[in-house]
C-alpha cells in the first residue's frame, strides 16, 4: 500500500469528558472520548483517490470492505459474512455479504456497491493510481483500463444483492487479504453521483459503513472527529464514542501536550526518542514502512542520468542518519524490501537477508560516479530541487541528507522545498521536482507490492522510470511464473537488484520503527504491517 507519499505518524490521547449541560449525568460518566493527532492534513475520503497515509488511515476507520485485518494481520470477514469460497483452479471467488451491513443513511451495503466502486477504479476517466491492483488480478481489468473494453465487462458480477462472484486472471494467494485494502471498498452509487466532484471532499459529502463516521472535516481542515457509527453491524464491539483529531506537525508540541496530560499517546523522533527511551511509558513498534528518496527521471531532468543517481545514492551514510536524526530504532536500509516481511517459499530465508545489500555508503564510488555524471551532463555543478513535507521529521531528514551529500559531493546544491501535504501532492504528481522524499507501506504481504509500482506501465510510477529489463522481470513475477513460487521469488530478487544496484531508481534510506509514549490505560491501538497503518475499532480505555 500502500503508500509512497509523506508519512502519517499517529498520536493518541484520552481526554476527560467535559461538562455538557445537554447530556445526562449518566451519559457524561459513560461516554468515552479520545484525542488523536496526525502530522499531516487529511486529503480525501474517496477510496479511488487516496495516496497519503492520513487518508488511508481515516478511510480505514469510517469505511469497510469485504474483509478487515485483525490484530494478527489476518483477513477476517467484515461486509462479507464469511471467508470466500474458492474454486479448484483458485481463480473464482464467491463471496456472501452479510445482510446487516448498513450505510450511514440506513441503506444496505450490497454487491452492487462493490461493482460500482470497482468498475470506477478501472475506468480510465476515474481510475486511481492503485488501479494496478485490479489490472494485475481481475479478469478484463487491464483491457478496461486501456479503453479496449467497457467497465461492465469487468470479471465481477452480482449474482444477487448479497453474492459477489470474482474472476481472477491467475491464482493469487494473497487475494483475500488484498480485499481489505481501501481501493476495494464499496461506494454507494446514488450518493456518490449526487455529490459529483465533491464526493469524498468533506464529512457531509461522504457516506460511511465503518465503525465510525466523520464529522467536522473539509479539505485543508486541521481538525475532525470520528464518531461511533450506531448503524455499524459490529457496533457493540466498538468501545470508543468519539475520537477527536488535530493536525500537529511539531514533535516537541506533541510531547509538551503529553507531559501536561492532554495526550495519552505520542510518537517520538530524534532526541525525544533518546530522551524517553527509559521512560515507563516508552514503547517501540516494529514496522515495514520504508523511507526513501525518489529520483525524477522525466524528460529534461538531471536525474534521468544514471551516474548522477548512483552518486547521490552512494553518498548517503544511512547508519549515521538513523542514529543521529531518527533515533527511534529505525533500521538503515540496504534494500527496498524490509526485513522480516516475506520469506523464501522453499528455504524460509528472509528476502532482505537473501538479497543482501543493494545500496550502501561508499564515498569513493560516489565521487567517481559524480565525476562521470558531470562529464556526461556537460556541467561543473548541479542544483536539485528537494521536495518534502512540512513536518518536523521530514524537514530534519531533508536538511541532514542534503548536508551529507553536499559534504561528499561539494558541487551538488539543494533547494529544499517544504510544503503541506496537499500542495506537496500536487507538485509531486505534476513532476515539478528533482528529488522527493516518500514512504511506502506494503498494501499486502508480498514483495511485489514494493516493486511493481516502478514498472513503466504502472499508475504509481511517478518517477518516470522505464527499463524493459525491469518490466520483463515484473511481468514474469506476475504472469509467466505466477504459479511457480520459486521462479517467481527469483524474479523478485533480480527485480530489486536492477531497480537499486543497476539503475539506482530510488535510494532507500530506512525501515521505520515507531517509538512512542503511551499511557498504560490504553490498549487495542492495532498497528498493521501492511494495508492501512492502524485500526481504531479495537481500542479500549481502562477506567482510572
Amino acid at each position: 500500500m500502500k503508500k509512497y507519499l509523506a508519512a502519517s505518524l499517529l498520536v493518541l490521547s484520552v481526554l476527560v469528558a467535559g461538562c455538557n449541560f445537554n447530556e445526562t449525568k449518566e451519559s457524561q460518566e459513560t461516554k468515552t472520548q479520545l484525542h488523536f493527532t496526525e502530522p499531516a492534513e487529511l486529503l480525501t475520503l474517496d477510496t479511488t483517490q487516496e495516496e497519503d497515509f492520513t487518508s488511508f488511515n481515516a478511510q480505514n476507520q469510517v469505511l469497510e470492505g469485504l474483509y478487515q485485518l485483525n490484530e494478527k494481520d489476518e483477513a477476517i470477514p467484515a461486509v462479507a459474512k464469511e471467508l470466500p469460497k474458492i474454486s479448484a483452479d483458485k481463480q473464482t471467488y464467491t463471496i456472501t455479504l452479510r445482510k446487516d451491513a448498513k450505510w450511514s443513511n440506513g441503506e444496505s451495503v450490497t454487491a452492487q456497491d462493490f461493482l460500482y466502486a470497482w468498475r470506477r477504479a478501472v475506468t480510465p476517466e476515474t481510475a486511481p493510481s492503485y488501479a494496478s491492483l485490479f489490472v494485475s488480478s481481475i479478469k478484463n481489468a487491464e483491457a478496461i483500463y486501456k479503453g479496449d473494453m467497457q467497465p461492465e465487462q469487468l470479471g465481477v458480477k452480482a449474482a444477487d444483492d448479497y453474492t459477489l462472484e470474482i474472476q481472477l486472471i491467475k491464482p493469487i494467494p494473497y487475494f483475500t487479504s488484498l480485499l481489505s485494502f481501501e481501493t476495494f471498498f464499496p461506494i454507494n452509487q446514488a450518493f456518490a453521483e449526487k455529490q459529483g466532484d465533491s464526493y469524498g471532499t468533506s464529512s457531509k459529502t461522504t457516506l460511511y459503513n465503518g465503525p465510525f463516521t466523520l464529522e467536522g472535516w473539509e479539505q485543508n481542515s486541521d481538525t475532525w472527529q470520528y464518531v461511533k457509527n450506531p448503524d455499524y453491524w459490529d457496533a457493540e464491539n466498538v468501545a470508543i464514542d468519539e475520537i477527536k483529531t488535530s493536525v500537529v506537525k511539531s514533535t516537541s508540541t506533541a510531547v509538551d501536550l503529553y507531559q501536561t496530560g492532554e495526550l495519552d499517546r505520542v510518537v517520538l523522533d530524534g532526541e525525544f526518542s533518546k530522551q524517553y527511551k527509559n521512560d515507563a511509558d516508552f514503547q517501540n513498534q516494529n514496522d515495514t514502512k520504508m523511507g526513501y528518496l525518489r529520483f525524477n527521471q522525466g524528460k529534461d531532468k538531471l536525474l534521468a542520468n544514471q551516474s548522477l543517481r548512483k552518486a547521490l545514492a552512494l553518498a548517503i551514510d544511512r547508519e549515521t542518519f538513523v542514529k543521529n536524526v531518527l533515533g527511534d530504532g529505525s533500521i538503515a536500509a540496504t534494500g527496498f524490501i524490509p526485513q522480516n516481511f516475506v520469506q523464501n517459499p522453499k528455504t524460509g530465508e528472509d528476502f532482505r537477508k537473501e538479497n543482501g545489500t543493494q545500496q550502501s555508503f561508499d564515498s569513493a564510488a560516489a565521487k567517481k560516479a559524480f565525476e562521470q555524471a558531470l562529464a556526461e551532463l556537460g556541467k561543473k555543478e548541479v542544483t536539485l530541487v528537494y521536495l518534502t513535507k512540512d513536518s518536523d521529521t521530514e524537514k530534519k531528514t531533508a536538511e541532514y541528507l542534503a548536508s551529507q551529500i553536499e559534504e561528499v559531493l561539494p558541487q551538488v546544491k539543494f533547494e529544499i522545498t517544504t510544503l503541506p501535504s496537499n500542495n506537496l501532492q500536487e507538485r509531486y504528481l505534476a513532476g515539478d521536482y528533482d528529488i522527493a522524499f516518500g514512504q511506502w507501506m506494503p498494501d499486502f504481504k508480498d514483495a511485489i507490492t514494493f516493486l511493481d509500482m516502478f514498472a513503466s506501465t504502472s499508475g504509481l510510477n511517478h518517477v518516470n522510470y522505464n527499463n524493459p529489463k525491469y518490466d520483463q522481470l515484473i511481468q514474469a513475477a506476475t504472469e509467466t511464473h505466477a504459479a511457480d513460487e520459486l521462479e517467481r521469488w527469483n524474479d523478485l530478487l533480480q527485480a530489486e537488484h536492477v531497480l537499486l544496484a543497476e539503475d539506482y531508481t530510488i535510494a532507500p534510506i530506512y525501515q521505520q520503527q515507531t517509538a512512542l509514549l503511551q499511557k498504560k490505560k490504553i490498549t487495542g491501538v492495532v498497528k498493521h504491517s501492511f494495508g492501512s497503518p492502524y485500526s481504531f475499532k479495537y481500542i479500549k480505555v481502562a477506567k482510572d
